[in-house]
């Protein structure tokens, strides 16, 4: 990159011009002028200094702000093809969080400890810590934005350290509640009775409780494919799960009961309505067809409605039953690995992660297990 100079309006003072590139936001090539003051050799060393910081992106950046890189950084996450919804929540997180308190900030005067600073007083503020984490993930991509785009040096978020705040603990149904929810379901809904008792048997999420066909539904070998999921942005549309992993979970008998009588209702419906089921219908569907799926949203206002009816704790939440699925499988002794594959955890260090409130109970029986069979047979050699 060039610079140039020229002398002042008066002996001494020069204008030194400085290319910056080309803008990623505009595309439009940007140049800065500078004043100083000093002899002809000093203006040239300074204007060496400033092509230099230009070359590097510092000079461009220079009156760039957190805010500015958060909106940049989150449409460049969005042009490399980042879930809507993860965008929608990132958006959230920075129009309520960082941009209040660092919006106003220049990207080039951002420290490490105005970074920390900002966390602590999140914490102090009762945030939560998924809260602050993902306001931590934000702000480091964004600024990973930046410096890719050499509007800054060094990202500093990347060496912040948001605080341990205490995780919220799974809440999952009780054992005794989930009669009661299915009773009251039936008596509110019977294909509202029906979804709950597939969340109950497979643990799915709700988006993808919503966006299951009976074409995945095998009723032969007591199985159900969740490879779609639907989800929302103020509108709604169907896509990939949320860890993009395709799962096939084996049905209880009871389950498998449960979606039979639901899909000889559904048929019986739409021929009360003179159309056909379709194969790849939905299986939860406001539409005689099937051809439209039920709105995640719609779904827990549903469940919510249903529960106040019924006299039933606020605290009952339909993500409970999944948590009561998870909780049992592990509290019975089924392998990490399998009740991750199965509710569609990434990997098994995120059930150990969420759930390791349950997984102590499990050691203690794998201690037992060692006194019954390791010290025993050494007791009897």
């Amino acid at each position: 990159m060039r610079g140039s100079k020229r002398k002042g309006r008066r002996p001494g003072l020069w204008e030194l011009r400085i290319d910056a590139g080309f803008d990623p936001l505009t595309g439009k090539r940007r140049q800065r002028s500078i004043s100083f003051e000093g002899t002809s050799r000093e203006a040239d060393r300074k204007l060496a200094e400033l092509t230099v910081e230009s070359s590097n992106g510092r000079l461009q950046a220079g009156s760039y702000t957190v805010a500015k890189i958060v909106e940049a950084g989150l449409e460049q996450a969005a042009s490399e093809g980042l879930e809507r919804t993860t965008i929608r929540g990132y958006r959230r997180v920075a129009e309520n969080q960082i941009i209040p308190a660092l919006g106003s900030r220049r990207i080039t005067k951002l420290t490490v400890e105005e970074i920390d600073a900002f966390y602590r007083a999140l914490a102090k503020k009762g945030y939560s810590y998924s809260t602050i984490h993902q306001t931590h993930i934000v702000l480091r991509r964004v600024l990973d934005t930046a410096v890719r785009w050499k509007w800054i040096n060094y990202n500093p978020a990347r060496d912040a350290r948001p605080p341990r705040v205490a995780k919220a603990e799974p809440v999952p149904v009780s054992l005794t509640m989930i009669p009661v929810l299915l009773e009251a379901a039936a008596k509110y809904n019977t294909e509202l009775a029906a979804c709950i008792a597939l969340a109950v048997d497979t643990g799915a999420r709700r988006g993808e409780l919503c966006a299951v066909r009976w074409s995945k539904v095998d009723f032969e070998t007591s199985k159900v494919c969740f490879d779609r999921s639907i989800a929302e942005d103020g509108g709604v549309y169907e896509k990939d799960t949320k860890n993009h992993q395709h799962r096939v979970v084996s049905l209880s008998p009871q389950g498998l009961e449960v979606l039979k009588r639901h899909r000889a209702a559904m048929a019986e419906r739409a021929l009360a309505c003179g159309v056909g089921l379709a194969d790849d219908a939905f299986v939860f569907s406001g539409a005689p067809d099937g051809s439209i799926h039920w709105w995640p949203s719609n779904l827990d206002s549903s469940f919510r409605r249903m529960c106040r009816k019924a006299g039933i704790p606020d605290t009952v939440k339909l993500h409970g039953l999944r948590h009561t699925q998870v909780t049992q499988l592990l509290d019975a002794g089924v392998p990490v690995r399998t009740v991750s594959g199965r509710v569609g955890h990434l990997n098994s260090s995120t059930t150990t992660n969420i759930y390791s409130h349950w997984i102590p109970e499990s050691d203690e029986r794998a201690a037992d297990v060692v006194a019954d069979r390791i010290w025993k047979s050494k007791d009897s050699g």
